[in-house]
């Protein structure tokens, strides 16, 4: 055996010993950073759990403030109101008696109101709506509306209106809070009439248990299209007092 072939096979099995061990080597770097990723999903750090304990108590929070404990509700309520339209360019006191029931299934709820007055036309609802916001009608709370208003008026005749609006209130203490409201009156067509309009009011109230006194300011105006041009204002001062049970 000659010197360049002892030379070339130490050569070839160092290289060989080498390769290996780096192979090796790179097997056992494979094998702990796995594990190192592994321990890293499962570790946990004292920010962690700060922040995701805030994350619970939020929705805890959310899940307090917005799920209601009573499965029904009932509310009644009636209210004079007063205003001063302009007949024959001379103002007049006039008034309305407003009489308005609720009932509730969690955050659905059903209503029907009737407003009877000795001027202008007079008007029934019924409507549903959804709670998006509160626990209950006796706490702050957001509601959508959607549903039907009949207008009886003398000289057009008797109008079948699709509404949509949102209601709420605002409790500032628990025995003191502010209310408002808004309709939209979509068009419709009677006999050649188009009759479209929106309603709105805000106010305060004072609550004593199950009973509540309130003070409304409210407005109303309705917008008659047809041979003669003819609108309608509604604006005044309600005072009411509801039941809640």
């Amino acid at each position: 055996m000659t010197f360049r072939t002892i030379i070339f096979i130490f050569t070839f099995i160092l290289g060989f010993n080498i390769s290996f061990k780096a192979m090796a080597i790179e097997g056992v770097y494979q094998v702990i950073i796995k594990k190192q990723e592994q321990k890293r999903q499962s570790r946990w750090s004292l920010g962690e759990w700060l922040a995701t304990k805030q994350r619970i108590a939020l929705m805890d929070q959310w899940l307090a403030l917005n799920t209601d404990s009573n499965l029904f509700e009932a509310v009644l309520d009636y209210s004079q109101h007063s205003f001063s339209p302009t007949i024959g360019g001379v103002e007049v006191d006039k008034s309305a008696s407003v009489y308005n029931a609720k009932f509730y299934l969690t955050v659905l709820g059903f209503e029907w109101e009737r407003d009877h007055t000795s001027y202008g036309p007079e008007f029934e609802k019924y409507n549903i709506s959804l709670r998006l916001f509160g626990t209950s009608q006796q706490s702050t709370h957001i509601n959508l509306l959607y549903g039907v208003r009949q207008t009886r008026e003398k000289d057009y005749g008797h109008f079948e209106s699709q509404f949509f609006g949102v209601d709420g209130d605002i409790y500032l203490l628990s025995f003191l809070g502010v209310s408002g409201s808004f309709e939209k009156l979509s068009e419709e067509e009677v006999s050649g009439v188009k009759l479209h309009g929106e309603s709105s009011s805000y106010g305060a109230f004072l609550e004593l248990f199950f009973l509540r006194l309130y003070i409304e300011n409210r407005k109303e105006s309705y917008f008659y299209r047809g041979n003669n041009r003819d609108d309608f204002y509604k604006e005044g001062t309600a005072l009411g007092v509801a039941i809640y049970l």
